[in-house]
């Protein structure tokens, strides 16, 4: 038993290596692909390794004149910014609503928020393009931020951890005069830190990443995000899919340095907020 015990951590160790390797090799295939030139990217014969680092590939993408990585990083920090900031606002201000103040109708209107929930994306693309085109928001970063400010998964999520919080922390604050407002910025805010770590993350990763809204909303080059450019390199008729890789590299660096800057919080706010409620 005593052995079993010692030889089961390293056995779990192994499987948990040898599963890590191979979701990673992909990556790993595309930064070294981003160094090769396209006659290396398409030998039949496999290399991980290029022959001679192409570094140019990742100033061309950058640089390039029509449509360069540098303004897509630009425009899509812009969507995500404001996407992300104005959406935990909103998210925790009615997750605090559903949670801890009693309205008439409210697990109603709570239920109406959670079925958009069950909507696919793909519906909503015809409507939000009549509305944005009749606003004069077509053609424009604030047709794919608008749709980011509104969750009702971070809506739920939050609603959970306020539900976890004591009502004791609410009264006490009541009594000494404080209104749902000061409640709601000084009591409850502050202890749903890593809650909004969590939800912070994954607006991110979701702003950053999208795709289907600037296809649809977004036609000037100059506004295209880092979906987009690394779209448009693979439609290019040259095939220069080292170019595709370099702008693909490019893109996923900002999302690996802030899962791992927030690692620890976001895996505890999941966990909370599943469990609590």
């Amino acid at each position: 038993m005593n052995k079993s015990k010692k030889v089961m951590p390293w056995v779990h160790m192994v499987i948990l290596g040898v599963i890590g390797i191979v979701f990673l090799s992909p990556l790993v295939w595309m930064m070294f692909s981003s160094l090769k030139t396209t006659t290396e990217v398409f030998s039949t014969s496999f290399k991980l390794l290029p022959n001679i680092p192409q570094w140019h590939n990742y100033v061309f993408v950058w640089q390039e004149s029509e449509i360069s990585m540098l303004r897509a990083y630009g425009n899509t920090i812009f969507i995500t910014v404001f996407g992300t900031v104005v959406q935990l606002l909103i998210s925790s201000l009615a997750a605090y609503a559903f949670a801890k103040i009693r309205f008439k109708g409210k697990n109603f209107v709570f239920f109406l928020f959670l079925s958009t929930m069950m909507v696919p994306v793909e519906v909503t693309i015809l409507p939000r393009f009549t509305l944005f085109n009749t606003i004069g928001l077509y053609n424009n970063l604030w047709a794919v931020i608008l749709p980011h400010w509104f969750s009702a998964t971070s809506i739920f999520m939050l609603r959970q951890f306020y539900m976890g919080l004591p009502d004791d922390l609410m009264e006490a604050a009541k009594i000494d005069g404080a209104t749902h407002p000061t409640i709601f910025m000084r009591v409850m805010l502050p202890l749903t830190r890593t809650a909004l770590v969590s939800l912070m993350v994954l607006a991110i990763v979701s702003c950053w990443n999208e795709y289907l809204s600037p296809l649809i909303f977004l036609v000037n080059t100059k506004l295209y995000t880092v979906s987009q450019t690394i779209r448009w390199y693979m439609l290019d008729d040259l095939q220069r899919y080292e170019l595709v890789m370099a702008a693909a590299t490019s893109a996923i660096v900002p999302i690996l340095i802030l899962f791992i800057a927030s690692q620890k919080s976001f895996v505890e706010g999941i966990a909370t907020s599943g469990v609590k409620g």
